[in-house]
């Protein structure tokens, strides 16, 4: 913003330069001669010119601050959607964890039933076997 600032105020002394020197000019005798006008103008122009392009790069530079202002907006909204799902993943996770040991426990107490069926099992089988063994024999 500065250089905009300095090209104005180039602007401003050129066009002082020159309205001294259409003043005396006009004025007659010890005016400013077509030479120091044509210097005058040429100065006032580059000056013009140089503010054109000081402009057109503070354009360009806002549009660009703009645009990263967009792109941060959409970056930041899509942290905030992985967060969202980071959570609900953890909460997932959580969730399953406790149902594996549901099913763990559930699987140990199955385990222990057939443990305690096999031995009513066995035991059945052994106070059979002799009178089975008899009935064979007999």
């Amino acid at each position: 913003m500065s250089e905009i600032a300095d090209l104005e105020s180039r602007i401003s002394a050129a066009m002082a330069r020159i309205g001294r020197a259409v003043e005396g000019y006009q004025g007659g005798g010890g005016g400013a001669s077509s030479e120091e006008l044509d210097h005058a103008r040429g100065a006032a122009e580059a000056a013009e010119a140089e503010a054109r392009k000081a402009q057109a790069r503070a354009e360009a530079a806002e549009a660009e601050v703009a645009r990263l202002r967009q792109a941060l907006e959409a970056e930041t909204t899509a942290g905030g959607q992985l967060r969202e799902r980071v959570g609900s993943l953890k909460s997932m996770k959580d969730r399953q964890q406790e149902r594996i040991v549901e099913l763990e426990a559930e699987l140990s107490a199955l385990a222990g039933q057939r443990s305690a069926d096999r031995e009513e099992l066995d035991g059945l089988i052994s106070a059979l076997e002799p009178l089975v063994k008899e009935q064979s024999d007999a």
